[in-house]
C-alpha cells in the first residue's frame, strides 16, 4: 500500500502517496485516513512529515479534520488534476523567491495598514492575531491558517485590493510553506511564543499608526522566517 521513504524531503514523498492512494481509491473518499502515528509506522518516518503532508492535503481541501482527532477524505472533484505547488517547498530557490516577494509586498503593506487602516480594519488584524496566538500556544495545534489570515488582514487593512488578490492567487504555495516552517515549531514552545512576540509587533506598530516600526517589525519577522526556511533546508538535505 505505502512503501518507506527516504529522509530527503520526506513529508514531500508521504504527500505524494497519500495523494496518490486517495486518487486510486486507496483511501476511500468519506473514511477515516489510518492514524498520525500508524501512516509513520507505515512510512518508516517519524510523526513531523505525516503532519506537515496532512496539513497540506487539509488546506486544500482534499481531508478534513475530524472531531475527537484524525482525519477524513473529502470529496473534492478536482483531485485528479491537483499539482500542488506546494510539492517544491524544499527547493531552496523557490523558497527564496516567495520570501524576496512577501518581503517586498508584505512591509509596504505593513506600512500602509499602519497610515491606511479603520477601527474596522484594525478589529480583524487583532482578531486574527488572537486566533493564531491561541492556535499557537495550543502544542497541538499548527496554527498556519490563522497565521494566513493574520497576513491576510494586514493586506486588507493596506487598501490596495491587488495584495490581497495576489496572496489568494498564491495561497496553495504559501499555506504550503507556513505547514513547512510552523510544524517543525510543535513542543518547542520557546521557538513558537517568539513567532507570536513577532506578530504582536507588527499588530502593536500597526496600531499605533507607526509605519516605519510597522515595516521593521514586517522585516524582522520575514528574515527570521527566511533564515529558519534556510537552516531547515540545511538539515534535510544534509
Amino acid at each position: 500500500m505505502v512503501n518507506k521513504v527516504t529522509r530527503q524531503k520526506a513529508s514531500h514523498q508521504v504527500l505524494a502517496q497519500l495523494k496518490a492512494g486517495i486518487s486510486d481509491g486507496t483511501f476511500p473518499v468519506g473514511e477515516k485516513l489510518p492514524s498520525e502515528n500508524t501512516l509513520a509506522e507505515a512510512f518508516g518516518v517519524s510523526r513531523v512529515p505525516v503532519r506537515e503532508a496532512l496539513g497540506i492535503l487539509e488546506v486544500s481541501g482534499i481531508i478534513s479534520s475530524r472531531q475527537g482527532g484524525g482525519h477524513r477524505v473529502e470529496q473534492h472533484s478536482l483531485l485528479s488534476q491537483y499539482q500542488p505547488l506546494v510539492m517544491e517547498i524544499a527547493d531552496p530557490d523557490e523558497v527564496e523567491a516567495l520570501l524576496e516577494m512577501r518581503e517586498v509586498i508584505e512591509q509596504q503593506a505593513a506600512r500602509m495598514a499602519a497610515e491606511r487602516h479603520t477601527d474596522e480594519d484594525l478589529l480583524a488584524i487583532e482578531q486574527a492575531f488572537n486566533d493564531f496566538e491561541r492556535c499557537t500556544l495550543d502544542d497541538g495545534l499548527i496554527g498556519h491558517r490563522q497565521d494566513y489570515l493574520f497576513h491576510r488582514a494586514i493586506m486588507q487593512a493596506s487598501h490596495n485590493p491587488f495584495f490581497v488578490q495576489i496572496l489568494d492567487n498564491m495561497h496553495e504555495l504559501y499555506l504550503g510553506v507556513l505547514v513547512y516552517s510552523l510544524s517543525r515549531n510543535l513542543g518547542r514552545q520557546a521557538e513558537r511564543q517568539r513567532v507570536i512576540d513577532e506578530h504582536q509587533r507588527v499588530f502593536l506598530a500597526i496600531k499605533a499608526r507607526d509605519p516605519q516600526a510597522a515595516t521593521a517589525a514586517m522585516q524582522n519577522h520575514l528574515s527570521n522566517v527566511r533564515g529558519k526556511l534556510r537552516r531547515l533546508d540545511n538539515e534535510e538535505l544534509g
